[in-house]
């Protein structure tokens, strides 16, 4: 388990801890587990998908970026809502 949180200009729309999370960059597709590599990414509008006790949760983003870290996953973008 690792932490998410995914943050709009007007609250922390998701924080919690996750198994796993898939989100579209501006590269294709990435999933990302805990302890995965340091990263920072651009993010195009679309899913994320968020993994929790063996079930995903999607929601839709409208782009923004991403930092990674080994324990923590913080996401900004303009706007998210659950689909």
């Amino acid at each position: 388990m690792f932490t998410v949180e995914v943050v709009t200009p007007d609250n922390t729309f998701f924080k919690g801890n996750v198994e796993m999370i898939i989100v579209r960059t501006t590269e294709g597709d990435r999933g990302i587990l805990k302890n995965h590599r340091p990263l920072v990414a651009g993010l195009s509008t679309g899913t994320l998908r968020i993994k929790q006790d063996g079930k995903f949760k999607d929601a839709k983003i409208s782009g923004g970026f991403m930092n990674v870290d080994k324990e923590k996953t913080i996401i900004v973008t303009e706007s998210a809502t659950w689909a």
